[in-house]
């Protein structure tokens, strides 16, 4: 793939790095192939904002404008939340980059732009973190914390928070964080625990809680119990009550308030209708056979009960293996993973024959060959207590081509190294994504007809690992500290939220003035993202102000939250709040906000004090300003 169509005119800072990392003879061409590779590790739009800001940063003056408006028309939008949610993100980098923000008519057309592109949740991050008035009243979608929070699930608010756990069980965060709450939920095994409390044990989802939590968290079954001495279940209750008793009753030992649980529900049973007793029936072996569309309603939820609860003492194998037996289709399962690929690859080993003759009536869902080739290079590794699956260290690179050739046919050399940076993606992520770089580099200089050097392999691996929906696992090396790049610099810290204190970057960076601004960029958004959580009482107030002045919440109650804790705040700081309002600007923010919600500040309103440092009084009970 030529650089150019990476939306640059030629490979950038980044690829040049790496050519002379990677490359004996550095080229012209050497480095549009090191673009390519780094478009496809990192994905496209995540490369033209590295290499764009360090492009801006280096052509940058010091003072005024660094970023200008037409930078966003590089990207390319394309529906998919993996490549989509940077851009979000980027825009807001560039923002603080910039001296102010564009006028709020840019931030709205870039949001029309990802909405017209079905980028439901990259809109969503856009009207949590871009400053302007009403960009959420656009957006319907909510992440899944969100919809937790929210309860009363439709069908698409379920399949939103069954592909988050799916994917929990693999570790990936598919989507990027946005500036609020449950924005960025790191721990989707959590989503029942939250249901349960806000809502009740009233849906199936809550019937995946892991019973560890009823140990020390006693409101859990209180909420649990009364659902159940309930004199009938509602269809949800049924759910939850029989996916509970399916991760219960696979446990040898529980702790006393699991085992208190199972005895009601076992008291209780008569309560589920025949469908969810033939479902249990089938899970503990009691009947062989069950029509599949029975549990097909279920199936995601037990594929995430085997992989997080049943797995402890009863084989996933086992559960998958009685699945495929009654007609299991993956296509009825939303995310296929790397827990799922190791219990295809488990189960081959047993039933090697019966497993592919299962895949094979699978051709409809485009997912399967991928699986094929994952499991194709797998092997397990027994320890003393525990059993791994990785990528089998003794396989030959021209093995691994004719897998490749077995299952998708023939194909040209770069859509191998596609599929084989996938592999490391979705199901070899430090679990020997060495190894299938070592095969990327053997291909590379058998076709590429450039001589890449050692340091390749290692370096090559760690950029893969680098790809955002894997951050909870990237850490920071001198392989990237040497790059002198404020680009992926930056692009690191929106990796891991924006730390205080991490990645000293400093001691890397040749320019004084782009030290200056990557830490001048790091505080800006820092402010904007944590402002409220601050020390500083000026910093915590404008970020308070802002937010309501904007009016980008998911929802009412965050709105009315961030209300009164700006009320309570108000109170609590009384003397210093007089001081803050000295300042002729800050006035005007604070006045238009406490107007536009009026109803709220009302009370604290009757402080003349207050009234006449907002340049608010009353007349004949209505608010009126100067």
């Amino acid at each position: 793939m030529a650089s150019d169509e990476l939306g640059l005119d030629k490979p950038g800072a980044l690829a040049r790095y790496f050519a002379e990392r990677w490359l004996e003879k550095p080229s012209a061409r050497g480095e549009q192939l090191i673009a390519w590779l780094l478009e496809a590790a990192l994905g496209r739009n995540a490369l033209y904002f590295i290499e764009r800001t360090k492009e801006y940063a280096d052509a940058w003056g010091e003072g005024g404008e660094v970023v200008p408006v037409d930078a966003f028309n590089g990207f390319v939008i394309t529906g998919d939340p993996v490549e989509d949610t940077i851009i979000p993100h980027a825009v807001l980098v560039w923002t603080c980059m910039n001296d102010q923000p564009w006028s709020e008519k840019v931030y709205h057309d870039w949001l029309d732009k990802l909405l017209e592109a079905g980028s439901l949740e990259a809109a969503y991050l856009a009207a949590s973190l871009w400053p302007a008035h009403d960009l959420m009243a656009k957006v319907t979608y909510r992440p899944a914390a969100w919809l937790v929070h929210r309860g009363q699930l439709d069908d698409a608010a379920e399949r939103v928070i069954l592909t988050e756990m799916l994917q929990g069980c693999d570790g990936q965060r598919t989507s990027l964080y946005g500036s609020f709450e449950y924005d960025d939920f790191p721990f989707a095994s959590e989503l029942s625990v939250c249901y349960i409390r806000r809502h009740g044990f009233t849906h199936p989802i809550c019937g995946l809680v892991d019973p560890e939590n009823f140990e020390w968290r006693s409101d859990l079954t209180k909420h649990i119990q009364e659902a159940l001495a309930a004199p009938s279940w509602s269809e949800g209750v049924k759910g939850a009550a029989m996916l509970l008793y399916l991760s219960l009753k696979t446990f040898n030992k529980l702790n006393y308030p699991s085992q208190e649980i199972l005895d009601i529900l076992e008291k209780n049973l008569f309560k589920l209708d025949e469908r969810h007793i033939n479902i249990i029936n089938f899970h503990i072996g009691k009947i062989k056979k069950i029509d599949y569309n029975l549990i097909k309603d279920y199936i995601n939820y037990l594929i995430i009960l085997c992989h997080e609860k049943i797995g402890i003492s009863i084989s996933s194998i086992k559960i998958l293996n009685k699945y495929i037996s009654i007609g299991l289709k993956t296509n009825d399962i939303i995310y296929i993973g790397r827990s799922f690929k190791d219990s295809i690859f488990n189960l081959m080993l047993k039933e090697k024959e019966k497993v592919e003759l299962w895949l094979k009536k699978q051709t409809d869902d485009l997912r399967i060959k991928d699986i094929l080739l994952a499991a194709s290079i797998s092997k397990k590794i027994d320890y003393l207590n525990y059993s791994v699956i990785q990528v089998d260290e003794e396989l030959k690179t021209d093995h691994i081509e004719k897998k490749i050739e077995d299952i998708y046919g023939k194909i040209k050399y770069n859509d191998k190294i596609f599929l084989l940076i996938n592999q490391v993606r979705k199901y070899f992520f430090n679990y020997g994504s060495h190894k299938i770089c070592n095969f990327i580099y053997e291909i590379l200089k058998r076709e590429a007809k450039i001589n890449f050097i050692c340091n390749f392999i290692e370096d090559y691996d760690r950029v893969i690992n680098s790809w955002h929906p894997n951050r909870n696992f990237f850490s920071c090396g001198d392989v990237f500290n040497e790059s002198n790049h404020i680009g992926l610099y930056l692009y690191f810290n929106i990796l891991k939220g924006w730390p205080e204190k991490m990645f000293n970057f400093r001691d890397y960076m040749k320019e004084e003035k782009q030290i200056n601004l990557l830490s001048h960029t790091k505080n800006k958004i820092i402010k904007n993202l944590r402002g409220q959580g601050s020390e500083n009482l000026e910093i915590k107030i404008n970020s308070y102000l802002n937010k309501i002045k904007n009016n980008n919440f998911p929802c009412e109650e965050a709105k009315h939250k961030l209300i009164n804790e700006l009320i309570e705040i108000i109170i609590n700081y009384y003397d210093e709040i007089q001081e803050y309002m000295k300042n002729e600007r800050k006035i005007l923010i604070a006045k238009d906000v406490v107007l536009s919600n009026i109803k709220f500040f009302r009370n604290i309103l009757r402080d003349p004090k207050l009234k006449e440092s907002l340049g608010i009084y009353n007349k004949s009970q209505n608010i009126i300003f100067y």
